[in-house]
């Protein structure tokens, strides 16, 4: 009989619960959108970096010293040979090719191909070891894994179709290995002279592996720094490829900040939903205290009716967050396409499934933990007869409104005043003040109400502001959260896509682009030769042509894009901008000498006439700063180099894109034509756009990443209003007897449903002013936060769709939660009400 209290307690709540089933509708809607949106929100997170962490190359033993070429031409022969020497090992050279492969007669996908020599099966751990040693690659021949293999309808001895400046290689597959090389399997292994042939590179290696067991691992790695010079960085082998975690910081700072959002705005509704929940049993329970109940028995009883609903409705959020989370996997796709690298995405659920576990069982602690106490802190015949719930005048909101006002004065002051790295500081006060006018502001609404001579609608609805303050409070809260995340989001969401839409537009100036790939594809190593540049003139109706390509170098650890426009009428094709230094530096660059975008400029500190490290193939040059370039299309900035340092740089004569002038008069969709002709049988891949084509599929990848950012605001605005709604309608539950009370004077049922409609609406019109204004001036906060990372400071924009419709949209989610939770019911027949009495 011991556990009686126990049990007596959670049949009770549950008995309370089961009559009042709006009181569960309200906490499992809360509970399901907590869960989906922080699940969904860390899915999406996990997937970047999975895919960035999966891109390494793995199963090389750790005892192994890895020398990963800075350059994009990789090392010289000269260097290897030279680390060779200086370290007494012979070395395994490998390359590193991001392109795309396919069956034949499929659509491709990008992969990463690994140039190997038969030295390698010695560096690799036991498994890997034996699969390789078993099979002698040919010229033709090549490994892939097994699950990529099976993904793509290939087995051993077919023939994958990898793409190359060369044409499309064919090679047949000699071996399926198991598990994943690297980047989730989708790799290709051949031999290093194929891969050299096929890809330009010569006698270059991207990374040269030493084998380091029986020997000092310090000593080893120092003369094969001395021997690089400055051409290549000295890593573990988990590490090498781990220059592509650092070419996606804009997109990861913005999605942690998102993230972080995100997560704090379902806490708060869960927080806040949960809590009530409690406290909408407050009556049940506090009975219970009087016939001896203590204090642990309501705790305990409490939680074996509380934590199986807690568990189900975390199933099934957890559930739909990975549902909601893998449609948004073009988000993590997008990401990766706009590095042009080939880094493939998985699907890590388990991570966020237990990060979201852990979040809700927090916020369900404190708000199980803060509702018991209260039951504790008032007696028990008041909760029980309702006298503990007592009206919160004005004077009673001195304090959360002056410290809400004060909060927002800092927050507006760093907005303001702040410089960079400081502004973004006025987010804490922002959103902290938010909060603390949201609690009051129930409170002075109903104290305006009571203005003048108000009659008797205007006057219960007061009333009910201020005695339901708590209530009210957490209504206005979640609004205020939502509205206030949402438009932030928003806001640097659109900043960001016009800021970039205006750098590809300043650089897109042609009537047509030939490309060897289209646009997003990992496709970094196609390319056309030099001489097509010559070909494209002899193009009828070609006036003008000008070369672009690009390629990663890696700079303080990261990869940092290098772009390179042709001397040829490249003034005629583009119109740069440039806020320092020679406004013609595409001419005049030497190979001594870059220019570097804004972004660029703002993250490194540099200006025109710093010099920095340029590494080459052979070793390292010092280069000098020529030119600002006013562009934000890069993330994280880029560099322009003259057409010979980026040879050199690039150790490759290959050109990634034509822009093409068409003569005055000619047609262009006739010179389109004509040029893909020119091009289509030597190159399957290649696409020739047109000017708004180029600009549309450049900014869109752009565009597409940030559209997933400014979907985030809408889903979480949307949720936090329907959770609201759904705590809305359980609050008429509660409100029986107090609207049987106010049709005992009088009042009919019209009168009580214009009060409920007033109460509603001025709650939704309260929030939203007090969080619009809030919203707009955290974007400038957000925006700064994140040009640490990216350089990028876009002129400040406004979303003006989402601040209009956002009230109306509030306003009407409260009334359809008012219809759903049918005022008739909450007020049933006064019979009734007397027959329960």
């Amino acid at each position: 009989m011991a556990l009686d209290p126990y049990r007596l307690v959670s049949r009770s709540l549950s008995r309370s619960w089961r009559r009042s089933p709006a009181r569960m509708a309200s906490a499992v809607a809360a509970g399901i959108g907590g869960v989906l949106l922080t699940t969904a929100m860390l899915l999406v997170s996990f997937s970047v970096l999975d895919a960035i962490k999966g891109a390494s190359i793995g199963g090389i033993r750790e005892n192994v010293v890895a020398v990963e070429a800075r350059a994009p031409g990789g090392l010289t022969e000269g260097v290897a040979t030279r680390a060779e020497q200086e370290t007494g090992v012979k070395a395994s050279r490998v390359s590193v090719i991001s392109t795309r492969a396919s069956h034949p007669g499929q659509d491709s996908d990008p992969v990463i191909v690994f140039g190997i020599d038969q030295r390698l099966a010695s560096l690799t751990d036991d498994g890997l070891a034996r699969q390789i040693e078993r099979s002698t690659l040919g010229a033709d021949e090549v490994f892939l894994t097994e699950k990529w293999a099976d993904d793509h309808g290939l087995k051993k001895g077919d023939k994958v179709s990898v793409t190359s400046p060369q044409g499309v290689q064919k090679w047949r597959i000699a071996a399926l290995l198991k598990g994943d090389v690297a980047n989730q399997g989708a790799v290709v292994i051949a031999p290093q002279p194929t891969v050299a042939t096929a890809f330009d590179r010569g006698s270059h290696s991207d990374v040269l592996l030493f084998d380091g067991k029986g020997k000092d691992r310090a000593g080893l790695e120092a003369a094969a720094e001395k021997a690089v010079a400055g051409a290549a960085d000295i890593k573990k082998p988990s590490e090498v490829l781990s220059g592509y975690s650092k070419t996606f910081r804009t997109s990861l700072t913005i999605l942690g900040m998102f993230a972080a959002i995100a997560v704090i705005t379902a806490a708060v509704v869960l927080l806040l939903t949960w809590r009530l929940a409690l406290d909408d049993a407050r009556t049940t329970l506090a009975r219970m205290r009087l016939i001896g109940v203590r204090t642990r028995h309501l705790m305990f009883g409490s939680a074996a009716v509380m934590v199986p609903l807690l568990l189900g409705t975390y199933v099934v959020g957890a559930g739909l967050g990975i549902w909601v989370g893998s449609m948004l996997s073009t988000f993590t796709k997008q990401i990766t396409d706009l590095t042009q690298q080939a880094v493939t995405p998985g699907l890590p659920w388990q991570g966020p499934v237990i990060g979201s576990f852990i979040a809700v069982v927090v916020m369900f602690a404190v708000a199980w933990l803060s509702g018991v106490r209260r039951f504790t802190k008032i007696s028990a015949i008041e909760a029980v007869t309702g006298r503990d719930r007592i009206a919160l005048l004005p004077g009673g909101v001195r304090r959360p409104l002056i410290g809400g006002l004060g909060a927002l004065a800092v927050g507006v002051l760093l907005v303001v005043f702040g410089g960079p790295m400081v502004k973004s500081g006025s987010l804490l006060f922002l959103f902290v003040g938010a909060a603390l006018l949201s609690v009051a502001l129930p409170v002075v609404i109903g104290t305006v109400l009571r203005k003048g001579e108000p009659g008797p609608v205007r006057l219960a609805a007061a009333r009910q502001l201020q005695l339901g303050w708590r209530r009210n409070a957490a209504l206005a809260i979640t609004f205020t959260v939502a509205i206030v995340a949402s438009l932030s989001m928003a806001g640097v969401s659109s900043s960001i896509k016009d800021e970039v839409a205006g750098s590809v537009e300043r650089w897109t100036q042609g009537e047509l682009y030939v490309q060897a790939a289209e646009v997003g594809h990992n496709l970094q190593n196609e390319k056309f030769p030099v001489s097509m540049e010559k070909e494209l003139h002899q193009v009828d109706g070609v006036s003008a042509v000008t070369s672009f390509t690009y390629a990663s170098v890696t700079h303080e650890d990261r990869k940092v894009q290098v772009w390179n426009w042709g001397k040829g009428d490249s003034e005629k094709l583009t119109r740069l901008k440039t806020t320092e230094g020679d406004p013609d530096f595409v001419r005049t660059l030497k190979d001594d000498e870059i220019a570097i975008s804004s972004n660029f400029s703002r993250t490194q500190k540099l200006d025109v006439g710093d010099t920095m490290d340029m590494p080459l193939p052979s070793g390292h040059r010092e280069v000098r700063v020529k030119s600002v370039l006013d562009d934000s299309a890069s993330d994280g900035g880029m560099i322009v180099a003259g057409s010979g340092l980026y040879r050199e740089l690039t150790a490759s004569q290959g050109v990634y894109e034509y822009y093409i002038g068409v003569e005055d008069g000619a047609d262009v969709a006739t010179v389109k034509k004509a040029l893909e002709q020119k091009i289509g049988e030597r190159y399957p891949e290649a696409v020739v756009l047109d000017q708004q084509g180029m600009r549309d599929a450049f900014a869109g990848i752009t565009a597409r990443l940030v559209s997933s950012f400014e979907a985030f605001a809408y889903v979480m605005f949307v949720l936090a209003v329907l959770v609201g709604g759904a705590t809305l309608a359980s609050g008429l539950v509660e409100r029986q007897r107090a609207l049987g009370l106010t049709r005992l004077a009088g009042a009919t049922r019209r009168m009580i449903n214009r009060q409920l409609v007033l109460e509603s609406v001025a709650v939704a019109a309260g929030s939203w002013l007090v969080a619009l204004p809030v919203g707009i001036l955290a974007i400038p906060g957000m925006i700064d936060a994140q040009s640490g990372q990216s350089g990028l400071v876009p002129p400040l924009s406004v979303p003006l769709v989402l601040s209009v419709i956002s009230l109306p949209l509030v306003i009407l989610c409260m009334l359809l939660a008012l219809a759903v939770g049918n005022p008739r019911r909450a007020n049933p027949p006064l019979r009734v009400l007397l027959a329960q009495e």
